[in-house]
């Protein structure tokens, strides 16, 4: 009973010190565009860049109307890029902050918030690019845009248990690392990001029905494109959550004090 006491309130004091990890993670992308005019925006214009490159030329090989396709891709790619990159970077999160760790007593879900906030910020720049294809090119701004908030809370939570859940056995096992890329880039391929689910047809749809990918995607851009997300994703993502959420607090209670020694 201590143990789960004790893994609760390391979540908890992690979360409730947001001057922490926020601080942080902005310091992290000040130092990595320092002396930059564009500074983060560069990240902006690069994401603009592809996406207006690559939807054109992915509307034209699935013959559909750049209006209907490029907003699906945008919001696509800049969610997925935020998914994809902070589960990469949480096979690190540990061993890039070797010193600190050995140094302080901050607990260790601190380091992955602090990768969550980082890519975050990211995603909050890139979304610009979707903001603009929204107004200019897409449907327009419904209310339905506003559950994309709740649903990008969620997921974000999801991913924080998950990159938990990933970051504890890579520290252990550096071989991982290639493994969790190989499968986050072959994640991409196998969800909705540059096709559309109704593509496949009524044979394969089982492939996004038992995608978890597809579903932590759906209640971020259906409302961005004036849908509602299906109960499915909602539900899909919810156990998502609470599943990883119990396997990173039982990785913690069991590993937290080996990890140190890990590096």
């Amino acid at each position: 009973m201590s143990q789960i006491n004790y893994r609760r309130n390391e979540l908890f004091d992690t979360v409730k010190a947001p001057q922490l990890w926020g601080l942080l993670a902005w310091y992290d992308i000040k130092q990595r565009y320092r002396r930059s005019v564009l500074g983060p925006f560069w990240m902006t214009l690069s994401t603009g860049i592809m996406i207006a490159t690559l939807g054109v030329v992915w509307s034209m090989i699935f013959k559909m109307q750049i209006h209907e396709y490029l907003p699906f891709y945008a919001i696509g790619q800049v969610v997925w890029s935020f998914y994809s990159t902070q589960v990469n970077e949480s096979c690190t999160a540990f061993s890039q902050f070797e010193g600190l760790m050995k140094q302080t007593r901050l607990p260790l879900p601190s380091f992955v918030l602090r990768l969550v906030c980082r890519n975050l910020i990211i995603f909050a720049h890139n979304f610009v690019v979707v903001a603009l294809v929204i107004t200019f090119v897409g449907p327009g701004w419904s209310w339905y845009a506003l559950l994309a908030v709740p649903g990008l809370l969620l997921a974000s939570v999801a991913i924080f248990f998950i990159s938990l859940c990933v970051a504890i056995p890579c520290t252990r096992f550096r071989d991982l690392l290639p493994v969790v890329q190989n499968l986050t880039m072959i994640g991409f391929y196998l969800t909705p990001i540059l096709w559309q689910p109704k593509t496949l047809g009524s044979k394969f749809a089982w492939m996004v029905a038992l995608n978890p990918a597809a579903h932590l995607l759906d209640v971020v851009r259906s409302p961005l494109l004036g849908q509602m997300p299906s109960l499915t994703s909602w539900i899909w993502v919810i156990g998502i959550t609470l599943v990883t959420g119990g396997v990173a607090s039982l990785m913690l209670s069991r590993y937290r004090h080996r990890v140190a020694y890990w590096l």
